[in-house]
Formats: C-alpha cells, structure tokens, sequence
C-alpha cells in the first residue's frame, strides 16, 4: 500500500464531493439549521438564566434539582445535538452512497483499477477524501456555533471547551458512522438509487426497528413484574420488601437489556453522548445512586471525568460502527468482480 497513491485518491475524493451540487445542498441545509439552532440555543440559555436567577431570589424549597442546575453555554450545543442527530444522517450518506456505485454505473471504475494502483488503496483514500469531508462540515457548523458565542459575549470556560471538544468529535463519529454505512452500500450495490436505499434501510433499521425490538426482547426475557402485595399491618412488611427487591432485579435485568441493544445504535449513542456532554450537570443527577438522593448537588461544579466514566461503552460503540462498515466495504471491495 503507497501512502501518496491514497493521498491522491483522498485529494480527488475531497475536491470532487465539495464541487457537487447535491453535496453543497445538504452542507448548506445542514449549516442553515445549525446556525438557527445556535440562535434558538442562545435564546434558551438566556431565558433559563433568568428562570434561574428568579428561582433563587423566591427560594428553591420543593423545586425538582433539575431546576435547581445553573445553565451553562454548553446547552447552546445541545441544540446543534438536535440538528445533527436528524439532518447529519443524511450528509454523512449523501457523501458515501456513490463512491463506487457511480463508477460502476459510468464503467470508469474498471479504468481506476487499469492503473498501477490497488484496491486497498483505492477503498483507502476514497474513505479518506469523504471523512475529511466530514470533518470540514463540523469544523463548519462548530464555527458558527462558537462565533455566535463570542459575538453575544459568552464565553466557555476551561472545562467547557473539553466537553466542546468531545461534542465535536463525538459529531464527526456520528457523521462517519453514517457515511461508512453509505459507503459499504456503494460497494454492495451497481447503481447509486439502490445504494442510497439500502443505506436508509439499515440506518432506520439500527436507529429505530433494532431499538423497539430491544424493548420488546427486554419484556420478553423479563416477564410480567412481580405482584404488589397488599399491606396490613407492620407483620407485612417482609412481604413488602420483597417485593421492592424483585422490582429493582427485574428493572436493573430491563434496563441491562435495552441498554444492550441500544449500544448497536449509532443514533441513540451520540444522543447519550450529546446529552451528557452538554448538560454535565442532569446527566449525573440521572445517574446519582436511587438509594443516595444527596450523591450529587445540582449547584456543584461538574465533575467531568465521572461523566465521560459513564460514556466509555457509548464512545467505543460509537467507534465500533464505521470501522464495523468500513472493514465490511474494504473486504467486499476487494473480492468484487468487475468483468
């Protein structure tokens, strides 16, 4: 394998997926709703400001902590979350799901493999060109987000420019999960209109058929819950106790399940990791002991490292699924016939 071989291949790929029209059309959307989320995020933030600052001038006896938690620029981001989750499946896939079908509809592929150049390389730097691809779009739309920032004179601190720099990256993951789906789909199918099907199919099939049927497997292996006893007197409270215990194995062996089944999903991950990173604080109320209410204050600095703790499966998940796709496209390409 020649590293300047793929460089070139990269470089094409790049310059020809920015010069396409329909390429540009989604990047603008993409970027369009991004700069409107970042407004309304902005917006949001200073209303729940305010919200706050009158919590805490009437008092905060019997407020949920959810209200008690001091908002942060970081939820400006949570919104960018929302835009990408939904419009950024589609740019990842509209970037992969021709790479090779078009070439085979147009016979130009045979022509590339004549060359003195081989099909790992040429699988390479096409992946290459598109993710780099990817990587401009985000870098674009952070930019927006980040400018709107400082121009309305909010400025993140320290360990929120990490927890940016996570979002960011988490983003393109997300983005080049989807585009790797596209890309084997290329590979799979001889004409582009087939492998832009294909492509939705499994990523509506992993985003929601694969999630529903974790829940219903999630019932199944579980069962019916245990029955409430009723309570007389104290002599009853054995039976009662029981109970509670039984509940809490079956919820924890539920959740186990489903969360299971939703690591396979590259949209509900980079929602979990979106929703963790922008609001640090709710995410680890969420995640506070049921049996200790006072593990974690709403009104205390963040502590991100225990929030990325609780991330690790998500993130490797997320990791898992372009190189899952992309090693699933390199070995059919490899062993496509083109006669």
């Amino acid at each position: 394998m020649e590293t300047g071989r793929i460089l070139i291949i990269a470089r094409k790929e790049f310059a020809d997926t920015l010069r396409g029209r329909r390429f540009l059309l989604v990047l603008g959307m993409f970027l369009i709703i991004a700069f409107i989320g970042a407004l309304q995020g902005i917006q949001s933030y200073h209303t729940a400001l305010n919200s706050y600052s009158k919590m805490l001038t009437f008092g905060t006896t019997g407020v949920s902590p959810f209200w008690l938690v001091k908002p942060t620029v970081l939820d400006v981001f949570f919104r960018m979350g929302q835009t990408v989750s939904l419009l950024g499946a589609v740019l990842g896939i509209a970037v992969g799901f021709d790479l090779f079908s078009r070439e085979k509809e147009d016979h130009s592929l045979k022509v590339l493999l004549s060359h003195p150049v081989y099909r790992d390389e040429v699988i390479t730097g096409k992946a290459l060109g598109g993710v780099a691809t990817l990587a401009l779009a985000t870098v674009l739309a952070m930019g927006i987000t980040l400018s709107l920032l400082l121009i309305s004179s909010h400025v993140p601190l320290p360990g929120e420019c990490g927890m940016i720099v996570i979002f960011g990256v988490a983003t393109l993951l997300y983005l080049a999960g989807c585009f790797a789906i596209a890309l084997a789909m290329s590979v799979v199918a001889d004409r582009s209109g087939e492998a832009l099907m294909y492509a939705f199919i499994v990523f509506f099939l992993l985003s929601l058929v694969l999630p529903a049927a974790g829940v219903a497997a999630a019932d199944a292996v579980v069962g019916d819950g245990p029955e409430e006893p009723t309570v007389a007197d104290d002599s009853d409270m054995e039976k009662w106790y029981a109970y509670q215990e039984e509940w809490r194995r079956q919820h924890g062996m539920r959740d186990a399940v489903v969360q299971t089944v939703h690591l396979f999903s590259p949209e509900i991950n980079y929602n979990e990791i979106t929703r963790a990173v922008t609001q640090p604080n709710k995410y680890l109320i969420m995640h506070s002991p049921p049996d200790d209410p006072d593990y974690y204050r709403p009104d205390s600095e963040p502590d991100y490292t225990e929030v990325l703790g609780h991330l690790w499966k998500n993130i490797v998940a997320l990791l898992l699924v372009p190189a899952i796709f992309l090693g699933y496209a390199y070995i059919r390409f490899q062993r496509l016939d083109l006669r």
